[in-house]
C-alpha cells in the first residue's frame, strides 16, 4: 500500500513552499472521519488531520506522525522526469522519494490498516522544511497549543535507514540549539605572552 502511495504523493512538483494540492490528495487517502484544520501562514501550507480512534472517545494518548511535503528543485541529471515515479531495479526514483514522502507514504499505509486503538491519531505536515522553516511546523505547533491539540508523542518520518528500510530508529535527531558562548580574557602585549590570557587559545584549548 505504501507503494502505491508514494507513487502518488511524487507527482507532485511541491517546491518550498507549495503543496500543489496534495494536502487534498492526502485527505483522499486518509478517508472519511478524520477532522482537517488548514494552518497556513502568509504562502506556506500546513495541514492537520486528527482522529480520535478510541472508544469511548477517552484516549489514552495522542500520537501525531509529523513530516514535510516540500521538497528542494530537481536540478540537473535526472535519467527519468523527477516527478514521474519509475521503478528500477527494485527502487522507486521520483524527487522526494526518500526525503521525505517515502515516510509520509510510510504512515499513511500504516493509519489504513487501523481498524481500532486506544488513541488518538495525528497527521502534521508542512510545505516549509526545506526553505526557511519559520512559518511551517514551528508555527503549526504555536497554533495546536493555543487550540489544546498539542500532541503527547511524535514519529517525524525523515529518512535515517542505514541499510534498508527501518533499519535504523533515532531519537531526537533533529532540532537545533542557539546559544551564546562568552570567555573572559586578560589583556596584555605579545612581547609578554605570559602576562595575558588569550581568549581565542582558551577557546581551542576547552
Amino acid at each position: 500500500m505504501a507503494k502505491e502511495i508514494l507513487e502518488k504523493l511524487i507527482a507532485y512538483p511541491s517546491l518550498t513552499p507549495y503543496e500543489c494540492g496534495i494536502y487534498e490528495k492526502i485527505a483522499e487517502i486518509l478517508g472519511e472521519g478524520f477532522e482537517v484544520l488548514h494552518l497556513n501562514c502568509d504562502e506556506v501550507k500546513n495541514v492537520f488531520f486528527y482522529k480520535n480512534f478510541a472508544s469511548p472517545l477517552s484516549p489514552k494518548a495522542h500520537l501525531c506522525f509529523a513530516g514535510h511535503i516540500d521538497v528542494v528543485p530537481p536540478g540537473e541529471g535526472w535519467s527519468s522526469d523527477p516527478f514521474i515515479p519509475t521503478l528500477r531495479n527494485g527502487f522507486l526514483y521520483g524527487r522526494g522519494a526518500q526525503d521525505m514522502k517515502g515516510g509520509i507514504a510510510a504512515f499513511l499505509g500504516a493509519i489504513k490498516q487501523i481498524k481500532k486503538s486506544d488513541l488518538m491519531l495525528s497527521v502534521l505536515l508542512t510545505s516549509d522544511e526545506e526553505g526557511e522553516a519559520i512559518k511551517g511546523s514551528k508555527y503549526a505547533l504555536q497554533e495546536l497549543e493555543r487550540l489544546d491539540l498539542l500532541p503527547d508523542f511524535a514519529v517525524v518520518a525523515e529518512p535515517t535507514s542505514e541499510e534498508i528500510l527501518g533499519d535504523v530508529i533515532k531519537v531526537g535527531r533533529r532540532g537545533s540549539i542557539n546559544g551564546v558562548i562568552e570567555i573572559e580574557g586578560k589583556q596584555g602585549h605579545v612581547a609578554y605572552p605570559k602576562r595575558c590570557l588569550n581568549p581565542v587559545e582558551m577557546l581551542g584549548a576547552k
